[in-house]
């Protein structure tokens, strides 16, 4: 995953690209503004917007196009050094200049976004299988300590899928009730909080069911951040998450779930 601090760098690096870009190009091409046609000139700002779309995002793309426009006007179009437009074609050719800025800044945001959604699959899949494996390849469940670790693995993969402030787990009879996170993905909540991408997790937490034969006897409390929204393909994953752990817990006999149940009682001191 992109940390975060590189994200700003980038970002910072598209609106400087955006905001200087198109006016250096435009002083560079201004001994050449006789000689090339003012469609061509134009053509060579686009390059800008393209490039400040793929180095940072919209706004970049955005911020190119208008610098891009003005540049174009201030500098490659008679009167030059000013922004009075002679020409009925320099006209067509500022506002095909702004859209295109526009729609490339559009076209280049939806394709990160796209990219960034696939990222983020194909990250939850990947979950699923080190869990899995975790399973699979760690030894006997009934074995001392096995158990513990298979819930210590499954509630650190649902705090980085889900950037979630806790996650613990807890037995049947529950403190308090809680949403349900449901199979489908869906949060049975009266309210919801959407942002770009997905729900919001509530910060009081929701329920996410562990299932021994059709029978919830224990949940995992997930305790969501309220800036992070959460795609429905992570909250299948995360359900897929808790039906690995209710597997590992039917396979790991009473003994050793009676150890885990002790492990995370409460403390009633």
């Amino acid at each position: 995953m992109v940390s975060a601090d590189w994200k700003d760098g980038r970002k910072l690096i598209g609106l400087a690209v955006g905001g200087l870009g198109a006016v250096v190009v435009a002083l560079v091409l201004v001994p050449f503004r006789e000689d090339i046609d003012n469609a061509n000139l134009a053509l060579l700002l686009v390059l800008v917007v393209v490039l400040a779309a793929i180095v940072g995002d919209r706004a970049a793309a955005v911020l190119a196009a208008i610098t891009g426009t003005m540049a174009f006007d201030f500098f490659l179009t008679r009167p030059y050094t000013s922004m009075r437009i002679e020409s009925a074609d320099d006209v067509e050719t500022v506002i095909i200049l702004l859209a295109v800025g526009f729609l490339v800044g559009e076209v280049a945001a939806r394709g990160r976004r796209s990219r960034r959604e696939r990222d983020r699959a194909a990250d939850a899949v990947a979950r699923v299988h080190r869990v899995a494996a975790q399973i699979a390849e760690g030894g006997p469940l009934d074995t001392e300590g096995r158990l513990r670790t298979v819930v210590d693995e499954v509630v650190r993969e649902l705090i980085a899928l889900l950037q979630l402030h806790d996650c613990y787990l807890e037995f049947a009879p529950f403190q308090w009730p809680l949403p349900h996170l449901e199979r489908s993905g869906a949060i049975e909540a009266s309210e919801h909080q959407w942002s770009s991408g997905g729900f919001m997790l509530p910060e009081y937490g929701v329920g996410l069911p562990v299932l021994q034969a059709g029978t919830e006897v224990a949940r995992l409390v997930l305790l969501g951040d309220p800036e992070v929204s959460v795609t429905i393909e992570e909250r299948v994953v995360a359900v897929a998450l808790a039906d690995q752990l209710g597997s590992a817990m039917a396979m790991a006999g009473p003994l050793e779930l009676e150890r885990v149940r002790h492990d995370l009682a409460p403390d009633d001191s």
